[in-house]
């Protein structure tokens, strides 16, 4: 059975193969744990390095990703009856805001 990062960027046509398989690998780990940063979802200094090579290799251009991402969102599109294409644009600023602790009743602030 093909991973879900697998199949969502089954159109990712990077220069090389194993760049292919290393993105579906990036998307699996760094997808783990979404708010973590890239060295807390990493584990170790190894793939934290890998991952900010990956990012700033030549060979990667942001817009072969997110071309891969936009066709399988087409394709899943197609499937479907009835799409809703919803969107949230709420921004929080609690930068003058006294400092509060989740035990303090603050709670989770981002998504």
């Amino acid at each position: 059975m093909r991973s879900w990062a697998t199949e969502e960027l089954k159109y990712a046509a990077l220069p090389d193969k194993r760049l292919n398989q290393r993105l579906i690998k990036i998307v699996e780990n760094l997808a783990q744990q979404p708010h973590a940063s890239i060295p807390q979802a990493s584990g170790d200094w190894a793939t934290t390095k890998a991952i900010y090579n990956f990012w700033k290799s030549e060979r990667i251009e942001a817009e072969d990703i997110i071309e891969a991402h936009r066709k399988q969102t087409v394709e899943r599109a197609f499937k479907e009856k009835i799409i809703l294409a919803i969107q949230d644009t709420s921004d929080f600023n609690f930068t003058h805001h006294r400092a509060k602790t989740e035990e303090q009743g603050f709670g989770m602030t981002c998504a």
